[in-house]
């Protein structure tokens, strides 16, 4: 007898054939999917629960290889800067408590939910939080809780060492401390010791130091004629991922830029390269380097904005050597968030603009870099990616009911040029059903959301908050940064509120508080 039967479905597979049954059902036993066939077939089994998908298409839960925690309670906060990076890291370092990490961590978790993922990499902070092991643990406790599993992502933060920490107490105090390289790695170790497999193996945990090299810009591209060699801490970095990658058997996950692959890859002994690797980002990579990328069978993953249109990743290029790539979110951000509907609707638009052909990337292939290519992508391809007898049983249901999806001729196209997450209405994960009819079950999601609000209030209050002894309009520029930003969001709010009630409309076509 079966667990689940779904029934009556348009099945997408991904499996190898990629086939489409028009009136399939998916059968799920033990956390796994035990049959994947015709619904005339499927009759003759019976099962402890049986979902007429009558209208829908079933198919493997989206696997998102590249997002950030932290970022669901910062992107109404820190938006309109280009200090975005060195004030977000400044942040997460110093402004937030060991808390925040499981409160945001259910709100991202709740949102990767209601998009159809069912698999999410969770790259702790901007520059990773690696201090303590509280907040992967954390994190990884509220990705479970809601029932989306969770690959926490954490290690080394860019050079110089030490770096600034600061934690709280119970009672709201802020200590603070300068942590050492060695430190970091005795955490890094410790949160892969224990979240590695753990949640009935809900739970991964990833080496994911800052950046392939330590010696150039972490977050863009860097001249050929700045990349020349590397330095001692670039290799001994590379000797550590390695090491304790090894040790715990688990994979590495880090960012990479042009002009990070060539000097990685002089590294013949521990280059942060290889099919156990995937890199992110990856824009500007010359060909050579994709060429090295080929070569490692390393694994890339994409996050499509619009910055892609000045310094892009060679998708097609890559695609063409036969390298894994997977299209990603990057994160929860006001322009886009866990979206992966719209993730691969802009991997359409760049990709296909920024090589002069609209043929480019069509919706299967799109389909396929967020599904079975996003699983091999972060190793999992065995076990999740496609809707196979024996793999673990990550489906979703989508509801085709709607104006946008009617009528259809081309279904994948369809799903891909007008699909959104909230046609998404059923999420199984291993075999769990954890949305039913668009709410998620077992959690209080309205709890889940005002907590979150909170926890962005409480952030801005520590922000704003000076040390004894120190003036209130003092300190480092990225604190200073920091309360404009925090000031901006409440005058923003005000602002709106005022409009609301006079009930007109005078936002102009730029924003006042640049």
């Amino acid at each position: 007898m079966y667990d689940l039967l779904l029934t009556n479905a348009v099945v997408i597979t991904m499996d190898e054939k990629r086939r489409v049954i028009e009136n399939g059902a998916v059968g799920v036993k033990d956390g796994r999917i035990a049959f994947v066939g015709d619904s005339m077939e499927a009759e003759q089994f019976e099962a402890k629960e049986v979902l007429d998908c009558k209208d829908h298409v079933v198919m493997p839960g989206f696997v998102d290889a590249h997002g950030h925690g932290g970022h669901s309670a910062f992107k109404s906060i820190v938006d309109l800067t280009s200090y975005w990076m060195p004030v977000m890291t400044h942040t997460y370092k110093n402004y937030i408590t060991d808390d925040f990490w499981y409160n945001e961590g259910r709100l991202s978790a709740l949102e990767r939910l209601h998009a159809g993922v069912t698999t999410g990499v969770c790259v702790l902070g901007s520059q990773p939080r690696c201090d303590s092991p509280v907040p992967a643990f954390n994190n990884a406790r509220a990705y479970a809780e809601v029932g989306v599993k969770d690959i926490v992502c954490t290690g080394p933060c860019h050079v110089p060492w030490p770096h600034r920490f600061s934690r709280y107490t119970e009672d709201g105090e802020r200590h603070m401390s300068q942590v050492s390289y060695e430190t970091v790695l005795e955490s890094l170790e410790t949160v892969v010791s224990e979240l590695n497999h753990a949640n009935s193996d809900r739970t991964r945990a990833y080496v994911a130091p800052f950046g392939a090299v330590t010696s150039v810009d972490p977050s863009a591209p860097t001249s050929a004629d700045r990349c020349v060699k590397l330095t001692e801490h670039d290799l001994q970095q590379a000797r550590d991922m390695r090491r304790i990658a090894e040790k715990y058997n688990t994979r590495i996950h880090t960012d990479a830029f042009g002009g990070m692959v060539h000097l990685a890859y002089q590294d013949k002994e521990n280059a942060l390269l290889g099919p156990d690797v995937h890199l992110q980002h990856c824009t500007g990579l010359s060909f050579d380097e994709a060429l090295i990328i080929q070569k490692t069978d390393t694994h890339i993953s994409v996050a499509p904005g619009m910055r892609q249109l000045v310094n892009r990743t060679p998708v097609i290029e890559l695609l063409e050597l036969g390298v894994t790539v997977a299209l990603t979110t990057d994160g929860s951000m006001l322009t886009s968030g866990f979206d992966m509907f719209d993730a691969m609707k802009r991997a359409q638009m760049i990709f296909r603009r920024a090589m002069n052909d609209d043929y480019y990337l069509p919706a299967e292939k799109v389909l396929e870099m967020t599904t079975i290519d996003a699983a091999r992508c972060v190793g999992l391809d065995e076990e999740i990616g496609s809707l196979e007898t024996g793999k673990r049983a990550d489906i979703i249901a989508i509801d085709l009911m709607n104006p946008r999806l009617m009528p259809r001729i081309n279904l994948i196209e369809t799903l891909i040029g007008n699909g959104h997450p909230s046609d998404v209405d059923l999420v199984v994960v291993d075999g769990e059903i954890r949305l039913r009819d668009g709410k998620a079950v077992g959690i209080n999601e309205r709890e889940v959301l005002l907590k979150g609000k909170l926890w962005k209030q409480q952030s801005g209050q520590n922000i704003c908050t000076p040390l004894p002894g120190q003036r209130r309009n003092t300190g480092d520029r990225q604190r200073y940064i920091l309360m404009r930003c925090v000031s901006i969001w409440m005058k923003t709010e005000k602002t709106a509120d005022i409009i609301r009630k006079a009930g007109n409309n005078v936002w102009g076509i730029r924003s006042p508080y640049s």
